[in-house]
């Protein structure tokens, strides 16, 4: 009888290692325990079925009348996720979200008083993933921010431009700095995706959409916040501004 013991992967294997829990800021723990607005769809990973049509919809639209090529769909992070786009003309998210997955839904915002101001609209946006808010000077309001704070918290993704206005040419403009504290403050990723091509518009153009690697809230965490907002915006910029050379041939 051999002295030799027999090797067996499942005696000696160690249990899986849980994913270590990302840091979330106080802002954010804060607001994620207010109530919902009732204009927003509560819950992420159960799209409705207008949301699915419509995906769908402008998903076969795209493709038969442009000539998009989308790139770097491996670099798609696991939800919650922020989306930061260059913005071009406002019509880009429908260039963006239908080449994410239809579930979660991907979220925009749009202004509570001209856009939300009839009944129809308020009944149909939501289920479409459009919330309120009420911006002042460029900023955000209270209620935007905890929106987007549950948002994220109920594992949603959040499209955003943080030029805040259109870009010029492939010239981005300085980012708002609210990328890097929703970032840091909901600890999620930042998605970068550059268009091109939406500024002037007409059939059959060609339009590019890249998906760059994602951007995580990671500096150093004894940096004071200032300095690892500053941090995280630029690393949004730059991951941008790469996505532009990123064009196929």
């Amino acid at each position: 009888m051999s002295s030799t013991a027999r090797y067996s992967p499942s005696s000696t294997a160690d249990p899986p290692r849980p994913e270590p829990r990302q840091y979330t800021g106080p802002e954010y723990r804060e607001l994620i325990s207010a109530p919902l607005d009732p204009l927003v769809h509560a819950v992420p990973a159960q799209p409705s079925r207008f949301y699915r049509f419509i995906h769908a919809l402008v998903l076969a639209f795209v493709r038969i009348f442009f000539r998009i090529t989308v790139t770097g769909l491996e670099n798609i992070p696991k939800p919650p996720f922020i989306i930061a786009a260059n913005h071009q003309a406002w019509y880009d998210p429908a260039f963006i979200i239908p080449f994410f997955p239809e579930s979660p839904v991907v979220y925009t915002m749009a202004k509570r008083e001209t856009v939300f101001n009839r009944a129809w609209k308020r009944r149909l946006l939501p289920l479409v993933g459009v919330f309120p808010i009420s911006p002042a000077r460029g900023e955000l309001d209270e209620a935007g921010v905890r929106t987007v704070y549950q948002i994220l918290a109920r594992g949603g993704v959040v499209l955003m431009f943080p030029e805040g206005r259109y870009s010029r040419g492939r010239a981005i403009r300085q980012l708002k700095a609210g990328i890097g504290y929703f970032a840091l403050q909901a600890g999620v990723p930042v998605c970068p995706v550059t268009v091109t091509g939406t500024r002037f518009l007409f059939p059959w153009r060609r339009i590019d959409v890249a998906i760059g690697p994602p951007v995580l809230p990671n500096p150093p965490a004894w940096w004071n916040l200032s300095r690892r907002v500053t941090v995280v915006v630029e690393n949004v910029r730059r991951a941008l501004t790469a996505g532009f050379r990123r064009r196929p041939k």
